[in-house]
């Protein structure tokens, strides 16, 4: 199966996002609500992709929006997280002064 070009910008764009998501989360959140965060954000990238390469209708969409989800899962467990960059930038913009970057678990 060939990926078109709206699947590799969701992909593209799924893997630069750990970063962008890391701004809203906190770090006290509960990992549920962080996983609802994430799959929101990979809801609004397959929308954008699939909207902005005129493939707006249903399968393309879903795919976008999978495609986006597993990149950015791969992306924050194999890059963001492991470099510590995405856990900083949850510190760096956490409304509490205490925030303290917690440990990877399993890693």
């Amino acid at each position: 199966m060939q990926l078109t070009d709206a699947q590799l910008w969701a992909a593209a764009l799924g893997y630069l996002s750990p970063p962008v998501i890391a701004i809203v989360q906190q770090p006290r959140f509960a990992g549920p609500l962080k996983a609802l965060i994430m799959l929101v954000w990979a809801v609004l990238v397959g929308l954008g992709t699939a909207y902005l390469n005129d493939q707006f209708h249903g399968q393309t969409i879903t795919t976008c929006m999978l495609t986006a989800a597993v990149a950015i899962g791969v992306a924050y467990h194999t890059l963001w997280r492991p470099s510590g960059i995405a856990p900083g930038i949850e510190v760096g913009t956490s409304s509490s002064s205490r925030a303290v970057p917690q440990e990877p678990q399993g890693a």
